[in-house]
């Protein structure tokens, strides 16, 4: 496994937390600078319920863009380029497209002003959304021609039929905010997706009739083992990186791009997904 580091050589010889993260992984990997980020994790959804006029919608998902220190302009560059030349027919944004601070919406909005798609960028906020403040979070989205799904949705329609693309307020978020899965069926359609930051609210997502429930928020773990079977996310969730199936309702739950606290990746790496759905038995593939 390799280590992915986000900040510079110099950054990475700092004291503290990060030193000691250091020192544990040099001996298992080398550090690398300037790889390309991030991946491509491309991933078909099989569902029986979907529109057959739907069948082959190509989704790109980016998560956890984390704009400010450790995803500065050339790295959201590389991103965007990514997403781009994957020429999706939809483009979902699933929540922490900011770090916490202001000026992190300035370096979002400059890596994504005029991204599209033909049938649309979404997004929802998430938890560090809610820390550089929902308000700007939100008026960050629409400058870069973002459609906000915060407890609201839209539909999409094709050959006769209505796919509902919903998304929801992340868990954490403060008074006045969170999420109301509700939104899920206050609207007629034949298929329903959800866009929702953490996977944790599956359950709520499922009782209320998704049909594909779109997350990150975990980073994979962003620092793991084992093929990423024992990380720090699975405190939290069960629901760590890739798709999970309960009967026949599907989640998927991205790694996203950026990083917290500590600037590096180990054993999860930064990832955009590019999904296809396609009518069938529920499965992944």
């Amino acid at each position: 496994m390799k280590t992915i580091n986000y900040a510079s050589r110099e950054r990475t010889s700092a004291r503290g937390p990060l030193a000691l993260v250091r020192s544990v992984m040099l001996p298992r990997a080398r550090w690398h600078r300037g790889r390309p980020l991030p991946l491509v994790r491309s991933v078909t959804l099989y569902h029986p319920k979907l529109p057959l006029a739907f069948e082959g919608l190509r989704i790109v998902q980016v998560s956890d863009v984390h704009a400010g220190t450790f995803m500065p302009p050339p790295r959201l560059d590389q991103v965007r380029a990514t997403v781009e030349a994957l020429a999706p027919d939809l483009v979902v944004f699933t929540g922490d497209q900011l770090d916490r601070r202001d000026v992190d919406a300035d370096l979002f909005v400059e890596g994504f002003a005029g991204i599209s798609a033909p049938l649309g960028v979404f997004g929802v906020l998430g938890n560090h959304d809610h820390l550089a403040g929902a308000p700007l979070a939100l008026e960050a989205l629409k400058a870069v021609g973002v459609t906000p799904l915060v407890n609201s949705a839209a539909v999409l329609e094709a050959g006769g039929s209505r796919v509902l693309l919903a998304g929801v307020d992340d868990l954490e978020a403060g008074p006045g905010w969170g999420p109301d899965f509700s939104v899920l069926w206050r609207t007629q359609a034949d298929f329903r997706m959800l866009l929702c930051h953490q996977p944790r609210g599956w359950s709520d997502a499922f009782a209320a009739g998704a049909n594909i429930t779109l997350a990150g928020h975990t980073h994979g773990g962003q620092i793991g083992f084992r093929a990423g079977d024992l990380s720090v996310a699975r405190l939290g969730t069960p629901f760590v990186a890739g798709p999970y199936l309960r009967g026949e309702e599907l989640l998927y739950v991205s790694r996203g791009v950026g990083v917290g606290a500590v600037p590096i990746r180990f054993g999860s790496p930064p990832e955009v997904d590019l999904l296809t759905l396609r009518r069938g038995n529920a499965a992944a593939a």
